[in-house]
């Protein structure tokens, strides 16, 4: 039987997912993760029939994406940001799915939005559009009033989405372990776990008081900020299915034709623009992962709308400190310091660096030698450093990943006001502050308060897993391996301490007779040839055996 299907309830969406995948010409995928059995016996006829399809693989993986629904069309746009795991075509292809559906019934959100809060339309808004003027794979927008007159726009989840998104979501999960067991690019890429990322990314998507609670978040960081306005959210009128926020009109900030007829400075709103992101990335480690030009609105030809906050970025102290020393390293020219930032940040192992990588990165840097930091761009720099690392088998952790495309997303924003824009420019006085704050005598008590509490946890920890593996040994159940020239490399090594020791034991043994011989003749006024005829063989034995033994302690075994 499939491993993957657990519960009986989803066999039909198992089927379904299959017989979509054999469609687009993926029928050779189906067989290698054993799934035929799903189909039909027709469809199986058709999967042994091969039938060259019209188009390329990665238009026919985009298409069977939209069919498959809203979980899979998220997937493919997460997975349009990885060229580190994706060849180019399939991003180029990918970028294209758009998270633009037909809108469900307004009749229907009204009836969610009634049953959420207990209470007629009517009584809870003034006025409210059934009609929405935006729609999503999750959900869609209507424009609303409050009964004080205030203007929202009230956030309507599609009705059950949130039920067959956790179903597809459990069955992307099981094909991705399945596929580690029987593909081995899959299990390369660790594919359990860029889908356990993008799960957790969604699920959060779906919950709109966690959605409120980042708008928050992200008015309270810019409340003395005059450039930028978060609009507020109306938790009387929110629910996990239903968000209620303040409504913003203003250009958007891709309307060129009318940016130009408002007279707005655009160069000035490039680099507003820009540093909202940075700051929100080196100023507080929590910055808004969805920067595309219809999440932005330009009020008043002065200030700087943002909406849209159901997917958010968070830096920890870590990935900070790694991507600070990243970008030194690629101002600096420096290959040694960029692979130790690649090393902290988790994209390539701790002393698993080969010589060929670390040419590769020589050839990287010195692309930026000689180079102003106008002329380098943030794409630029991504797209060289994600080749590398698909050359080279590696990936980029999920978290980072997502700075990563934020970083690039927000320099084609700005660019696309003021093409003359230095973004490596506009981000050196945020790094410069960051790096300060890195040094700060409170910064580095913390650390090291941090690395003492680490240190005392593992000296109370390393006396039980010792215990523990003894015992373990004991009973059988551990068992060490080891490869010849390591057993003769431990056996040898043990063979020198023993000579060591019994050379040791023996220039004590002389030093001991000699001494005693010492006192003896002292004590009892031995004289005569004998007693120093012994001594002077005695003190030769001494300074012979220490010359040894200093010999054998400096020799390499």
């Amino acid at each position: 039987m499939w491993p993957l299907v657990r519960q009986a309830r989803h066999l039909g969406r198992y089927r379904e997912i299959t017989q979509v995948l054999v469609h687009h010409g993926f029928g050779y995928l189906v067989d290698q993760l054993g799934l035929t059995a799903l189909l039909s016996l027709p469809r199986r006829a058709i999967l042994r029939a091969p039938a060259p399809p019209p188009l390329g693989s990665a238009e026919r993986l985009r298409e069977a994406l939209v069919e498959l629904g809203p979980a899979f069309v998220k997937l493919g746009q997460a997975l349009s940001t990885r060229p580190d795991l994706l060849p180019a075509d399939m991003v180029a292809e990918l970028s294209k799915l758009q998270d633009t559906v037909p809108p469900f019934p307004g009749a229907q959100a009204v009836a969610l939005i009634e049953t959420t809060f207990g209470q007629p339309i009517d009584r809870l808004f003034a006025s409210f559009e059934r009609e929405p003027f935006a729609a999503a794979s999750l959900g869609q927008v209507h424009a609303a009033v409050l009964p004080d007159g205030t203007p929202v726009v009230v956030k309507v989840q599609r009705p059950d989405i949130a039920n067959r998104i956790q179903t597809d979501l459990a069955i992307l999960a099981d094909l991705a372990a399945l596929a580690q067991e029987r593909l081995a690019l899959a299990a390369q890429y660790n594919l359990s776990e860029i889908v356990w990322e993008f799960s957790a990314t969604l699920r959060a998507e779906l919950d709109y008081v966690r959605e409120g609670r980042n708008a928050d978040r992200f008015r309270q960081m810019f409340c003395d900020n005059p450039h930028i306005y978060i609009p507020r959210v109306y938790w009387e009128y929110t629910d996990t299915r239903v968000l209620t926020i303040e409504r913003i009109t203003g250009i958007k900030l891709n309307d060129m034709a009318a940016l130009r007829a408002a007279e707005v400075d655009l160069p000035r709103l490039a680099r507003v623009s820009v540093e909202i992101t940075l700051e929100e990335i080196f100023g507080h480690g929590f910055f808004h992962s969805d920067p595309h030009p219809g999440n932005f609105f330009v009020i008043d030809g002065e200030v700087l709308g943002v909406v849209d906050f159901g997917q958010v970025g968070m830096l920890d102290h870590a990935t900070m400190q790694g991507l600070l020393l990243m970008m030194g390293a690629l101002i600096n020219h420096d290959s040694q310091s960029l692979l130790r930032a690649l090393e902290r940040l988790g994209v390539i192992p701790r002393r698993a660096a080969t010589a060929a990588l670390r040419r590769d990165l020589e050839r990287f840097v010195d692309g930026f030698v000689d180079r102003p930091l106008g002329q380098i761009s943030a794409r630029e720099t991504f797209d060289g450093l994600t080749a590398l690392l698909r050359r080279h088998r590696l990936i980029i952790p999920g978290p980072l990943a997502t700075l990563l495309k934020t970083i690039v997303m927000m320099e084609g924003l700005g660019m696309q006001l003021d093409p003359t824009l230095d973004v490596f420019a506009a981000a050196r006085p945020y790094i410069q502050r960051a790096l300060r704050e890195q040094i700060t005598p409170t910064a580095l008590g913390a650390q090291a308060l941090a690395g003492g509490r680490e240190l005392g946890e593992l000296a109370f920890e390393i006396p039980e897993q010792i215990s523990q593996s003894l015992q373990r040994l004991n009973e059988g159940e551990l068992h060490l391996q080891t490869r010849e020239v390591e057993l003769r490399r431990v056996a040898g090594a043990l063979i020198g301490a023993a000579n060591r020791v019994a050379l040791a034991l023996v220039v004590s043994a002389f030093i001991l007779g000699v001494a005693v011989l010492v006192v003896a003749m002292r004590a009892f006024e031995w004289y005569g040839w004998l007693p120093w005829t012994l001594l002077f063989f005695g003190v030769g034995g001494v300074v012979t055996g220490g010359i040894m033994l200093t010999l054998a302690l400096l020799r390499r075994e």
